[in-house]
């Protein structure tokens, strides 16, 4: 596992193993894989990390960088540090952030990514944020009377480096979710024999796990409308009672999948099972 740490308000990347047989016994190695950068994209450090398998010795890892916050924006953009040594060591590709602001939906900044290979391709489905405006009035949110617009876009590589845009496939659907969504985020892919489901966050106040699906891994639709009807929060008390956010799926005999709980992570990662059905939706 690859996962996110903060402290000292500083952002690394971290590692920890586990066996198939036990898989909430997980051992951390201790050490980051990756720290802040004087670079001003990742001057406060990486997060988000997504590691693809390139070759037997080289492994790519996609990163969210964090800069100095400015004005009240999300100060976002999406790097990649390269590995030749099966995902021991790491070092930052040396011409950072992969991703240009430069389309109307992602000027504002570029996020968390789930990258899956097709054939000769890389496909990166990514957090894009295309602008901020002014809550609608009656509208409770997480951000405040001015929020962000956050939607879930795709680009293609012939190398894992170089991106081509499509565009969104996935956007925030306002008032017509419950409550008023305006962030669809943090996509993981999975393809199965009938297409691909994607699991993303839904934002109104607080974050909620769903899911979409797609036939040719371009055009998705979502599964439900209100925001708590998939798969909603904890009971009262328990680590993941108001959020639930970022997760990450392994299909092995049942799916698998691991996800934080309240306040993005601060209170832990969770795991949940669900049985393989032959169908659009098991978990």
């Amino acid at each position: 596992m690859f996962y996110w740490g903060r402290g000292d308000r500083r952002n690394v990347i971290l590692s920890a193993e586990s066996i198939w047989e036990n898989l909430n016994r997980w051992k951390g190695f201790g050490y980051p894989l990756l720290e802040p950068e004087s670079k001003p994209y990742n001057i406060n450090g990486p997060s988000f990390p997504f590691v693809v398998k390139v070759d037997e010795n080289i492994f790519f890892m996609y990163f969210v960088g964090w800069g100095n916050n400015t004005e009240g924006k999300i100060p976002n953009t999406t790097g990649l540090a390269i590995s030749q040594d099966k995902g021991k060591t790491w070092r930052y590709y040396k011409k950072n952030p992969i991703l240009k602001l430069d389309k109307p939906w992602d000027r504002e900044g570029t996020g968390s990514v789930c990258v899956i290979r097709r054939k000769d391709e890389f496909w990166m489905y990514y957090t894009a944020i295309s602008e901020y405006f002014h809550r609608p009035e009656g509208v409770k949110t997480g951000h405040g009377d001015v929020i962000p617009k956050i939607c879930i876009a795709l680009a293609f590589s012939k190398n894992g480096i170089d991106w081509e845009k499509y565009g969104p496939i996935l956007s925030p659907r306002g008032f017509d979710a419950e409550p008023y969504e305006y962030i669809v985020s943090k996509p993981f892919i999975l393809e199965e024999e009938w297409g691909y489901r994607m699991w993303f966050n839904s934002f109104g106040q607080y974050y909620r796990i769903q899911e979409a699906y797609s036939f040719d891994g371009i055009r998705f639709e979502f599964t439900t409308k209100k925001l708590d009807d998939y798969f909603g929060t904890g009971k009262s008390g328990d680590f993941d009672d108001e959020q639930r956010s970022y997760a990450c799926v392994v299909k092995k005999n049942f799916y698998h999948m691991w996800y934080t709980g309240n306040d993005f992570g601060t209170a832990g990662i969770g795991y949940a099972r669900g049985t393989i059905k032959e169908s659009k939706s098991a978990i």
